[in-house]
């Protein structure tokens, strides 16, 4: 019986650390979907509502990325999260003087970071891997 237990518990632990992985990322999908909705027009609220995160849920998933030792291209997601919601804010409470369209270039210029940050991690990881087969 303990023998179960044991691997019902590695299992959920298990699952539990692929989650909070990957949250990061999906949130930050929803986040660029979400801009780039608002920008063309679509009224997606609701959106707004599931998705977007205050600072204590950040904070936490910030921390845990180092807690579980997740290489820097998980912290990516949270650094545009964190990137926005503070353009967002700063731009509701101080208005940003920044046209409609400045404003979505700056948006896109951060999601062409994130982007960048996930190429230069990939080109990483392929010359790693190469490196190590070639020395075999």
């Amino acid at each position: 019986m303990e023998e179960e237990e044991k691997v019902e518990n590695s299992l959920s632990h298990k699952s539990f650390l692929i989650i909070l992985k990957y949250i990061p990322h999906m949130l930050a999908f929803n986040y660029v979907i979400y801009t780039l909705l608002e920008f063309i027009g679509f009224d997606v609220i609701w959106m707004g509502y599931i998705f977007h995160l205050s600072i204590i849920p950040w904070l936490f998933l910030y921390l845990t990325s180092f807690v579980f030792k997740y290489c820097y291209v998980h912290r990516l997601p949270l650094y545009y999260i964190g990137l926005n919601e503070l353009i967002t804010i700063s731009d509701f409470y101080l208005t940003i003087p920044l046209s409609d369209n400045k404003l979505l270039i700056v948006h896109l210029l951060l999601i062409a970071l994130l982007i960048f940050g996930y190429s230069i991690y990939y080109k990483n990881v392929k010359i790693n891997k190469k490196s190590i087969t070639t020395d075999n």
